[in-house]
């Protein structure tokens, strides 16, 4: 490993470490352009819904924000910690803007794909207590199949499960049609590959205890107000602050799973220097 670590130094280019920063501050520009003009774009580009769930719509959500507060503090986070990935480093691949648009856009779209599978997963949790309940009245005669008794229950039951759950139908159908804005699930990306590249990374300093701590109670809030069943999902729509607590913790663990196949790139790219310069010092001696 301390080998290792010696030809990692070698890799640094301050040339690929401007090339990220400019990447960087071109991400910003971007959001800050995309802010001042939202009204004329969501015209012809709206914003990311779970029913919708096209490519298009989850790009352009990447770059809407709620408010003026929101684009603040989300190209604050977007900075300082993609300083820390992305331009403070040793490697030239971490070094890369493909790197960090591969992470940014990847876990934006990342975090938009993972509500529609969720929207999936609560659809079968909802079929699931329907059919429990039609169950519960089905009647087998046969004589009740021919008279259509059945149906008739069963009407009953669906009935029922509406009238008695209607929160949670309403908070499923919210969960479809909102409209969202989907940039912090790529900054929340970014916090990804800190955390990732923090304890995994040979070519990035680990976390101060401040980091540590701030991002302690920032990921164990996003996990803790995530909806990851219906119960939760209408606790969500009914009592909770209009977030998408859930984007952002999706968002997260894509950053993180993105940065691990990042890191196989440079590690294999580290250790083919290492093998060529030892070749080359070999020739020399000879």
């Amino acid at each position: 490993q301390h080998f290792s670590r010696v030809c990692a130094d070698k890799e640094f280019f301050p040339i690929m470490a401007n090339k990220a920063r400019r990447t960087l501050y071109l991400i910003v520009a971007v959001n800050i352009f995309v802010y001042m003009n939202q009204d004329d774009l969501m015209r012809w580009f709206q914003m990311f819904s779970v029913d919708d769930g096209s490519i298009v719509s989850m790009f352009a959500s990447m770059f809407y924000h709620a408010d003026m507060m929101h684009l603040i503090f989300n190209m604050i986070g977007l900075v300082i910690f993609g300083e820390k990935v992305f331009v403070n480093t040793k490697s030239s691949v971490w070094q890369s803007p493909y790197a960090m648009l591969l992470i940014y856009l990847g876990s934006g779209i990342c975090g938009a794909s993972g509500l529609v599978g969720l929207s999936h997963f609560f659809d079968a949790q909802w079929r699931g207590r329907m059919h429990k309940n039609r169950h519960a009245v089905t009647c087998s005669n046969w004589l009740c199949e021919k008279v259509g008794l059945n149906w008739m229950t069963h009407s009953a039951a669906d009935i029922y499960t509406y009238l008695f759950h209607a929160d949670e139908a309403i908070a499923l159908m919210h969960f479809k049609f909102v409209r969202r804005i989907g940039a912090s699930g790529a900054v929340y990306g970014v916090i990804g590959a800190r955390l990732y590249t923090s304890s995994f990374s040979i070519w990035h300093c680990t976390m101060s205890n401040l980091e540590v701590l701030f991002l302690i109670g920032d990921i164990s809030r996003e996990f803790s107000m995530s909806s990851i069943n219906l119960s939760s999902l209408v606790e969500g729509l009914f009592h909770g602050d209009g977030i998408d607590h859930t984007c952002h913790a999706i968002g997260l663990l894509s950053g993180v799973i993105i940065s691990a196949a990042v890191q196989i790139v440079a590690r294999r790219r580290s250790q083919n220097s290492c093998q060529n310069e030892q070749r080359q010092n070999q020739r020399i001696e000879r």
